[in-house]
C-alpha cells in the first residue's frame, strides 16, 4: 500500500508539471503587446505628441479595428490604421502595428499634447506618459483574441530627430567647457563638397539635453527634410548653448555695452573647423542663422568672422555695434526678418539696417505697407520672398529688411522665425550665394 501511495504521488506531480507547462506553453503563445511607442512631431510652435503606435504580437486586419476600439487620456483621435512599419502615415490592410493619430488643435497657442514646458524661460523636455486603453477584444489574423487593457507607452519617438541628427558634444583642450550640439550628415555620395548651415537657437532652448534646440520649433528642422535637402543638399549644424550663458558676453556696461562671442559661441566656431576637417565642406558657402538669441549671435560670429560665413539670415533680434565691427560685414548677404509689432529692441533690428547702409551696403526693404502677411505659408509665402529677392537684385543691394505686418504673427509677435524658416524662397536666396573668398580655419 505504501508502494501505491508513493506511486500515485509522484503521477499527482508528473501530471501537474505537465499541466503547468502546458499553460505556461498556451500563455507564451498568447497574443498581445510587445511596445507602446509615443510619437512627437515637432511643430511650427513646437513639439507635440501626434500619434501612439502598438506593436502587437500577431498581425491584424484592417477591418478589426476602428477609432473607437482605443482611447487615449486627454487627446481626441482622428485616425486609426494598420501596418508592419511602425511608421505613421503608412496605411495597409494588415500589419503588427496599430497606429493612433492623434488631433492636434490648430488654434495659436494650445497646449495639448506639448512636450516642452516653457519654465524659467527655458523650454524643458518633459517625459512622455500616455494612458491608452484598448477597449474591446481584437481578433488577429490567426483567430486568436486580444483582450481589452491599459496600458501606458513604453518608448518615444521624435520624429525627424531621431536617426537623423546626430548627437554629439565638444570639450574645450584649454577651458574644459563643453559644448552639445546635433549634426545632421546629408546622405549619399559626400564626395563633392557641400554647405554647412550653422543654425543658433534662442535663450528659451538653452541647457544640456542636447534636443530643445531641435524640438522647440521647426528652424533646424526645416533644412534637412527630404525636400529642402533635394533641392539643396548640406550639413545642418544646431549647437545648443549652455544655461549658464549666452551666445553673446556683454564686456562693457549695460550704458555702454560691448558685444563679443561667449565661450558657448567660441566652441562653436571651434566645432565648425573641426567639421571643416572631418567632413567634405564647402567653405565658400558656409550659412549662418539664428532667431532671437540666436540673431544676436549670429550677427556677432560674423562681425568677429567677416570671413566665416558666405550669407546670413537673421530672424527677430540684434544688439547694437559700433561702426568698426560692422564696417567689416557691409558687403555681406544679409537678410534680417522680423515682425512689426515685435516688442524685443525693435529699434535696434532698423538701426542696424540704417548704421549698414549709412556704412555702405545697399538695403532693400519691405515695410509699413509693403510688409509680408505672416499668415501666409506654402507658395503665398514664397511668392512675398520672390518679390523682394527680384527688387533687391534689381536695386543691387546686398542686404534685405523684412516686417511681418503687425497682428500677423501669433500667438507672440516674437516668433516670425515660424514663417520666415517654413519659407522656401527665403532658404533658396541663401544657398544662391558663394563667398569670393572661401573660409580657411585658424
Amino acid at each position: 500500500m505504501k508502494r501505491f501511495r508513493v506511486s500515485v504521488s509522484l503521477l499527482s506531480v508528473v501530471v501537474f508539471l505537465v499541466m503547468a507547462m502546458s499553460l505556461s506553453a498556451l500563455a507564451a503563445e498568447a497574443p498581445g503587446i510587445i511596445e507602446v511607442t509615443a510619437l512627437a512631431e515637432t511643430l511650427e510652435e513646437g513639439q507635440k505628441v501626434t500619434a501612439v503606435v502598438i506593436e502587437y504580437s500577431e498581425p491584424i486586419a484592417c477591418e478589426a479595428i476602428a477609432s473607437g476600439s482605443f482611447s487615449v487620456a486627454g487627446r481626441s483621435i482622428t485616425r486609426v490604421y494598420v501596418n508592419d512599419s511602425g511608421e505613421k502615415g503608412d496605411v495597409k490592410t494588415r500589419g503588427r502595428f496599430v497606429v493612433i493619430e492623434l488631433a492636434v488643435d490648430p488654434t495659436p497657442g494650445n497646449s495639448v499634447g506639448n512636450t516642452l514646458l516653457y519654465a524659467n524661460g527655458r523650454n524643458e523636455r518633459l517625459p512622455i506618459h500616455l494612458s491608452i486603453v484598448q477597449r474591446v477584444n481584437i481578433q488577429t489574423i490567426a483567430g486568436n483574441t486580444i483582450l481589452p487593457s491599459g496600458f501606458t507607452n513604453t518608448a518615444e519617438r521624435n520624429l525627424e530627430v531621431d536617426g537623423r541628427f546626430q548627437a554629439l558634444s565638444y570639450t574645450n583642450p584649454e577651458t574644459g567647457t563643453v559644448l552639445n550640439y546635433r549634426l545632421f550628415v546629408p546622405e549619399g555620395d559626400l564626395d563633392e563638397p557641400l554647405p554647412l548651415v550653422v543654425f543658433l537657437h534662442g535663450a528659451g532652448e538653452r541647457g544640456d539635453n542636447n534636443i530643445s534646440q531641435l524640438v522647440a520649433n521647426r528652424s533646424a528642422l526645416e533644412w534637412a527634410t527630404p525636400e529642402a535637402q533635394a533641392e539643396n543638399p548640406c550639413f545642418v549644424l544646431a549647437p545648443q548653448c549652455p544655461s549658464d550663458t549666452a551666445w553673446t558676453a556683454n564686456t562693457g556696461t549695460a550704458e555702454e555695452p560691448v558685444y563679443e562671442t561667449s565661450y558657448a559661441l567660441k566652441n562653436v566656431k571651434a566645432v565648425i573647423d573641426q567639421l571643416i576637417e572631418q567632413y567634405n565642406i564647402d567653405t565658400a558657402r558656409i550659412y549662418g542663422t539664428g532667431l532671437s538669441m540666436g540673431s544676436r549671435g549670429t550677427y556677432i560670429m560674423s562681425l568677429e568672422n567677416p570671413d566665416l560665413y558666405a550669407a546670413q539670415l537673421n530672424l527677430c533680434s540684434a544688439d547694437v555695434y559700433p561702426d568698426s565691427q560692422v564696417a567689416g560685414i557691409v558687403d555681406k548677404p544679409i537678410w534680417a526678418i522680423v515682425a512689426a509689432d515685435d516688442a524685443d529692441r525693435p529699434e535696434n533690428k532698423r538701426h542696424l539696417m540704417n548704421q549698414l547702409e549709412r556704412l555702405g551696403a545697399t538695403v532693400c526693404r519691405q515695410i509699413h505697407d509693403r510688409g509680408w502677411n505672416g499668415f501666409l505659408r506654402g507658395a503665398e509665402a514664397e511668392a512675398q520672398a520672390e518679390e523682394q529677392i527680384t527688387e533687391a537684385e534689381w536695386a543691387g543691394a546686398n542686404v534685405l529688411y523684412t516686417e511681418y505686418i503687425a497682428g500677423t504673427v501669433v500667438p507672440s509677435a516674437h516668433w516670425s522665425w515660424m514663417a520666415a524658416y517654413a519659407n522656401s524662397a527665403v532658404r533658396q536666396w541663401l544657398f544662391s550665394h558663394v563667398s569670393d573668398t572661401p573660409y580657411q580655419p585658424k
